[in-house]
C-alpha cells in the first residue's frame, strides 16, 4: 500500500496576500511600486510586464491622491496584492465620498486599462477600490 506524503498538500499553489497601508502622500507610493515589482519578479513576469505593473500601481494610487478633498492628515491608501494561480491582483483603496468616480475618458484611466488585463472600480460604504489584474502566462522552456 502506497502512503501519501503529508508534505504534498503544501506543494499545491496557494493564494498569497500582502497588504500595504501607506500615508496619503505621493512620496510614499514608491513603497507600493517596490512591493508589486518584487512580487512580479518572483512570479517570473518579464521586465516589460514588471514595468507596466509598477506604472499601473503608481497611476492607481495617483487617482486617489489627486482626488479633490483627499490626502488630509492621517488619511491612508491601502494596497492589497493577491497572488492566485494564473493571476496577480492589486487592489488600491481609500476612503472616498460616493460622488467621486473615475473619469474613464481621462488619460490616467486609459493608461491603466492599457497596462493591465482587467481594471475595475467599485465604491461602497465610503471606500473606493481600483482593482488591477494581470494574468500570468506560462512560459515554455
Amino acid at each position: 500500500m502506497q502512503q501519501q506524503n503529508p508534505a504534498e498538500p503544501d506543494r499545491l499553489p496557494r493564494p498569497r496576500t500582502v497588504v500595504l497601508v501607506i500615508p496619503a502622500d505621493r512620496e510614499q507610493v514608491v513603497l507600493a511600486r517596490s512591493v508589486v515589482g518584487h512580487i512580479a519578479a518572483r512570479l517570473g513576469l518579464s521586465v516589460a510586464e514588471l514595468a507596466d505593473l509598477r506604472l499601473a500601481v503608481d497611476e492607481a494610487c495617483g487617482l486617489f491622491l489627486l482626488a479633490p478633498g483627499f490626502g488630509g492628515a492621517g488619511e491612508t491608501v491601502e494596497c492589497r496584492f493577491e497572488e492566485s494561480p494564473g493571476s496577480l491582483s492589486v487592489t488600491v483603496s481609500a476612503p472616498m465620498p460616493p460622488s467621486v468616480q473615475p473619469d474613464v475618458d481621462d488619460i490616467g484611466w486609459l493608461m491603466l486599462s492599457a497596462l493591465v488585463d482587467e481594471l475595475t472600480w467599485k465604491a461602497e460604504h465610503g471606500v473606493a477600490r481600483i482593482t488591477l489584474v494581470k494574468h500570468l502566462t506560462v512560459r515554455g522552456g
